[in-house]
């Protein structure tokens, strides 16, 4: 339950049994490989190459695949969730379910299918709405269809076809100068718009046009047409119902064709491996004689790897070496069961330096009782841990999803507990106003709850600041712990174990000023901050020059300027733990807030009680989805800033042996 111990190798073998032997350790799938040319000094990289590959074929697969996939994924009738679509759950795939794609799905010609058949559909779609909106265009002109062609002809009159409301058409009859102007018959009428066609003498058209102005009367400009409008529309008509059978039969067609989406994305996870199994390969050098490979191997795979090289390949030499600070380390991380969810936590951070230690384990156990702090509500915590324990089981094939939700699972079960120590039970559902003097929901609480925040929030700040210096003061043991574990025992006593001496001693001089502290409290106070500020102003420069330039870092280390930590600092991370109650008093509150506006539907009736419980699942429904958001959020927050900023050394990769392995497809091994 740490991070994997390593081995640092270098193989040498003949060039000849290379590439064998890259295809026998791949089947091993235990050796991470690097940049074997980052190790070699100038002199020698002239004799060596990379080791030849062909990745542009690989490529082209890889595009090739993707387009199709893009394409068909628009006509698939099958639709990843939501939840699938954020955390892609692997394909299980057999060896023979691999070799039957290869022998059946021709890329090639399935590509140039999809594209041929897309680029139709889209141009049969583009087809299919210019007919549309034509044939809509035209359809305000059907009941004019024959006299469009007279009323071009007829001299000395102009006509204006155009719609409007029935109440503006109204006003315009009213208008005297409209009535002496115009003539006008009305096309059709429908509930919302009246199609009019007016008419006026040519020489009117100046008094004409300013009244249609005035109104602002929607002009239907007449088209423009060779022959009759209801043979040109029917013509269009025809046109698109040609157009829509030919869409259809494509539309088929593909769909036919998402029918093969399971074997082309079992091939697109093959072709991306091969790509990485090809980059792999490019970091190893060979000359005419020697192949040299370098990278790492787990200490639990070296007898593996031996055996392999010892039976197949007995002209081979390899050399081991444990890894240096100056190495870029790649980090494994085996964890039980139990702390595996909380790996998410890290890797949203970042996996740690190989030199230091896995926080998993130390990380675990604030974040539940923060977040169970912050949400604290038993019904909330009920549901949560009822939903996460459903998807773990619906989606326990995708590892990165079942441990993300039983992260959540746990982080239910201890919503659970504080809330109930708290008293959040829906809000104040409990009250005797809403299910009656001396419910049951009552009595539980009662005897449950150790502490109240609405009613004592003094006393919950001083438990929130708490916390928050425990965690302080915990994640400088666990720098300590890190120095230890790299052997810099004065680093750990220097930068852990004095501030361990001095933060407590100032917090009791501190908090002086606030409360009344026994004078002997005040006293070991004193002698801890003296203690621990000699020692920090004496040690936190010593990487510095002169004396004067030490004890000038040292003193200002204290404020938090430079060096290791610093009493602002201290200050303003435990001041954010403040959160942790803020939080706590919002879920409660506004979960008080719906039973109020529940309670107003509780009026004895049967309508009453129902609008009272559909009031109250939606409005907590509402209430926990906002408030597991800042529940997660914040305690993640002074995790990755407060906690982790004390030890936490980041930045490493993460340890990918070369083998076949994809987030993709997983292949099923024979049993």
């Amino acid at each position: 339950m740490a991070i994997d111990r390593l081995n640092k190798l270098t193989i040498l073998l003949p060039t000849k049994d290379s590439r064998w032997f890259l295809s026998r350790l791949y089947q091993l799938n235990a050796v991470h490989i690097i940049d074997t040319f980052s190790h070699f000094d100038n002199s020698s990289i002239s004799y060596f190459q990379r080791f030849p590959t062909v990745v542009e074929e690989i490529e082209k697969n890889i595009q090739k695949l993707n387009t199709i996939l893009s394409i068909l994924k628009i006509f698939s009738q099958k639709k990843k969730s939501f939840v699938e679509g954020i955390f892609p759950i692997p394909m299980q795939v057999t060896q023979q379910e691999l070799d039957q794609a290869f022998s059946q799905m021709d890329i090639e010609s399935i590509h140039k299918e999809c594209q041929v058949q897309y680029e139709k559909y889209s141009a049969l779609q583009k087809q299919h709405k210019q007919r549309k909106e034509e044939i809509d265009k035209l359809t305000d002109f059907l009941p004019l269809a024959d006299e469009v062609a007279r009323i071009g002809s007829i001299r000395n009159v102009s006509f204006f076809y155009c719609k409007g409301s029935e109440a503006r058409w109204n006003r315009f009859l009213k208008d005297e100068p409209s009535c002496e102007y115009f003539a006008w018959q009305i096309v059709s009428k429908t509930d919302e718009k009246l199609k009019i066609l007016l008419a006026y003498l040519n020489h009117d058209k100046d008094a004409a046009l300013k009244i249609i102005a005035k109104f602002d009367l929607k002009e239907m400009p007449f088209p423009v047409l060779p022959g009759n409008i209801k043979d040109h529309f029917d013509k269009l008509v025809s046109e698109m119902t040609n157009v829509a059978r030919e869409e259809s039969l494509i539309h088929q067609r593909l769909i036919e064709l998402s029918h093969e989406w399971r074997s082309l994305e079992i091939l697109l996870g093959y072709w991306e491996n091969e790509r990485n199994k090809m980059i792999a390969q490019r970091r190893c050098a060979m000359s005419k004689r020697f192949f040299v490979l370098i990278g790492y191997v787990k200490t639990t795979d070296r007898l593996r790897l031996d055996s392999m090289l010892g039976n197949e390949f007995p002209h081979a030499s390899v050399f081991y070496e444990e890894p240096s600070p100056k190495d870029r380390v790649p980090v494994s991380i085996t964890l039980n069961r139990f702390f595996k969810p909380a790996q998410l936590l890290i890797n949203m951070f970042g996996l740690p330096n190989y030199f230091t230690f896995d926080p998993t384990p130390f990380v675990i156990v604030s974040f539940l009782i923060f977040f169970g702090l912050c949400f604290g509500d038993v019904f909330y915590g009920l549901f949560l841990t009822a939903f996460s324990a459903w998807m773990v089981r619906k989606y326990r094939r995708s590892e990165p999803l079942s441990n993300f939700m039983k992260l959540f699972l746990y982080a239910g079960i201890s919503t659970i507990i504080f809330g109930a120590l708290t008293g959040g039970w829906a809000g104040d559902l409990y009250n005797p106003v809403y299910l009656g003097e001396g419910n049951l929901l009552l009595k539980v609480k009662e005897r449950l709850m150790l502490l109240d925040p609405l009613s004592k929030p003094v006393i919950a700040l001083l438990i929130a600041i708490g916390l928050g210096v425990l965690n302080q003061f915990y994640g400088i043991a666990l720098r300590m712990y890190g120095e230890i574990l790299r052997k810099n025992i004065l680093n750990a006593i220097c930068d852990g174990l004095l501030w361990l001496i001095m933060l407590p001693g100032f917090l009791i001089l501190i908090s002086t000023i606030f409360l009344k502290v026994p004078g002997y409290l005040v006293s070991i106070g004193k002698y801890l901050a003296i203690i621990g500020a000699a020692g920090l102003i004496s040690t936190q420069g010593r990487n510095e020059k002169g004396i004067a330039g030490k004890i000038f870092t040292g003193i200002v280390s204290l404020y938090g300027i430079v060096g290791t930590y610093g009493c602002s600092s201290f200050i303003g991370d435990v001041l954010s733990y403040t959160r942790i109650l803020a939080l706590s008093l919002t879920t409660t509150i506004i979960g008080m807030a719906f039973n109020i506006v529940a309670s107003l539907f509780k009026t004895g009736t049967f309508i009453g009680m129902i609008l009272f419980i559909i009031t109250l699942v939606t409005g907590h429904m509402f209430n926990f989805a906002m408030s597991i958001l800042g529940a997660f959020i914040h305690p993640a927050r002074l995790i990755f800033l407060e906690f982790f900023g004390r030890f936490y050394e980041g930045g490493a990769t993460g340890f990918q042996p070369y083998g076949f392995g994809n987030q993709r497809i997983i292949l099923k091994k024979h049993t």
